[in-house]
């Protein structure tokens, strides 16, 4: 597993709105911060966008296609941006998914994220209602790392 920039940001688009159902807001932020491509096994099988924010960098989007999840790359991709991200000398690693996001929540606790909060009412402004498993999207949930010790 490997991250690799991107250098053609709209060969990702499709790829990134598995994570961020919203053209209109994915492509608010899509030429923010940088984004890579998400390589195993010499294919792409993903994306993720990294803002510097402060001290700490937040994955903005990260996506991997169908076909790579269940698989381990989720978890190895997490471990791909940790390594990027203290190697740019940010102390922490931020995260944010819809409080419907009940799989992805389970995904970040379990690679390590600690929840840190909630943003009330941001997918509330979507211009489109954000449904998942039937449960209609309200709140951001926010998740950090820390990547050295305090």
């Amino acid at each position: 597993m490997r991250l690799e920039p991107a250098a053609d940001r709209e060969a990702l688009v499709p790829i990134l709105l598995e994570a961020d159902e919203s053209e209109p807001v994915l492509r608010g932020y899509l030429h923010d911060g940088d984004l890579y491509r998400i390589v195993a096994d010499d294919r792409g099988v993903g994306g993720v966008l990294l803002i510097t924010e402060g001290d700490g960098v937040e994955i903005k989007n990260i996506a991997l296609v169908e076909s790579a999840r269940g698989k381990g790359l989720g978890r190895e991709a997490i471990e791909a941006i940790v390594e990027l991200a203290r190697g740019s000398g940010a102390a922490r690693l931020l995260v944010g998914t819809a409080d419907s996001s009940l799989g992805t929540i389970a995904f970040y606790r379990r690679v390590g994220f600690r929840d840190v909060g909630r943003i009330e009412g941001f997918f509330d402004a979507y211009p489109e209602p954000v449904i998942e498993d039937g449960i209609v999207a309200h709140d951001m949930i926010r998740f950090e790392m820390r990547l050295r010790p305090e």
